[in-house]
Formats: C-alpha cells, sequence, structure tokens
C-alpha cells in the first residue's frame, strides 16, 4: 500500500539552549518561528559556491521561508551550507509532484541545483514521466551544474524508493548531472535505520543532517 501524498504535519522544533542566561530567550524565540535554523561551524566565504534546491517536505520539512533561506532543523539544506558552500534560495512545497515542481519552479540564480523529488511520484508514475519532469526542472531553473539525490526510504512501500532510486541512477549519467546517494546513511536494508526518521517518510533533524552533508559533500565535488 503505497503512502498518501505527504502533507504538512506538526512542526517539532528541536532547541539547542545555549546557556541558562539565554535559554528563556531562545525558548521564546522557537515558539514564535516554530524551528530553529541550524548553523554552520562557519560561514560561507564571499566565494562560495552559490548552491540552490528544489524538492518536496523532505526539503522543505519545518522551515519557516526555505526559500528566503529561514531553514528548518529539519531540512537538509541547513546541513548542506559551510564555508564553501552558500545557500541563495529555490522551491520546495509539501506535497509537491515532480510535475509541480517543473510547473512552479522559478528561474535560478546559482552556480549548483540540488533536486531532491520523487518521493510523492513513487509508485504511482512511470519512471519516464519522472525523468522527463526533472529535466524541465533543470531547464527552467537555468542552472548549469546540477546534482541528483537519491530519496530517502518510503517505509510503507520500500520497493517503491528503492526502484525509483535504480532510475534516478542512471538518469542522472545520462543527464551528464551528479548523482548523490545521499539517502544511502539513512537506511537499514531498504527502509530507515533507527533514529532517522518518526514516521517512515520524513527524515528526523538527525537523518537530515546526514543528508546534507551528503549533498554538501556532491555540491562541492559538482561546483569545482
Amino acid at each position: 500500500m503505497l503512502p498518501p501524498r505527504l502533507r504538512p504535519a506538526h512542526h517539532r522544533p528541536r532547541l539547542r539552549l545555549l546557556g541558562v542566561a539565554l535559554a528563556l530567550g531562545v525558548i521564546l524565540t522557537a515558539c514564535a518561528s516554530g524551528a530553529t535554523q541550524p548553523s554552520p561551524t562557519e560561514e560561507p566565504a564571499e566565494d562560495a559556491i552559490r548552491m540552490a534546491a528544489v524538492g518536496d517536505s523532505i526539503t522543505d520539512a519545518n522551515s519557516p521561508d526555505l526559500p528566503a533561506g529561514e531553514v528548518g532543523t529539519e531540512s537538509w539544506v541547513g546541513y548542506a551550507v559551510g564555508p564553501q558552500v552558500r545557500f541563495v534560495g529555490g522551491w520546495a512545497v509539501w506535497g509537491a509532484s515532480t510535475e509541480q515542481m517543473a510547473s512552479e519552479t522559478p528561474a535560478l540564480e546559482a552556480d549548483v541545483l540540488v533536486i531532491l523529488a520523487g518521493t510523492n511520484d513513487a509508485g504511482r508514475m512511470p519512471h519516464e514521466q519522472i525523468g522527463s519532469n526533472l529535466a524541465r526542472i533543470a531547464e527552467v531553473a537555468g542552472v548549469e551544474e546540477v546534482v541528483l539525490s537519491s530519496v530517502p526510504p518510503i517505509d510503507s512501500a520500500p520497493e517503491a524508493a528503492t526502484e525509483l532510486n535504480e532510475f534516478l541512477r542512471g538518469f542522472a549519467a545520462d543527464q551528464g548531472w551528479t548523482w548523490v546517494d545521499a539517502a544511502a546513511g539513512l537506511r537499514a536494508g531498504d527502509r530507515f535505520a533507527e533514529g532517522m526518521a518518526d514516521d517512515g517518510v520524513h527524515p528526523t533533524a538527525a537523518g537530515a543532517e546526514v543528508l546534507g552533508e551528503a549533498i554538501g559533500a556532491a555540491v562541492l565535488e559538482a561546483g569545482s
């Protein structure tokens, strides 16, 4: 049985208290925003690779406003940035299909485009149509270098995610894109490993960090 298309759930902010004197202020800020943005250990350099992202709830997660650069703790984007990678925006909507992404993604000014898409189409849409939509996303975004990531597991339909990722790997090669199996670190067999997801579809903050670190490395490779 395939899962329904992914819709917003209540955000679950994970707060990191920085000290007793600041604890109350941190809590109040988090309650107001609904998420705490991950911070790189070092700010991106002026000449850092400009990364844009297109995706669905796996990318948007609990972000207050991802296109504007306000990234939540459960979005991989915040863990992909660092001294050499800067996030410059993109498009991500809960429940989005690859067809919707292809229709609504704007032109993006970036050095590298990351696409993590297909969870909502897995098992429902022919792979060839998914590929056509992905090609359109890259075309309308207008970013020369593209990184295509594997999708995370779908615990209720593990074969759908596995088969889609097999197709995506070959499709990336055919397009001359950089492929990254960023979801590899989330898996135990063909399902989520313990602690990597709460609902069998969406990564936890720990899972988002695994995705982000792998994608960040791929962005460095593609943009160098």
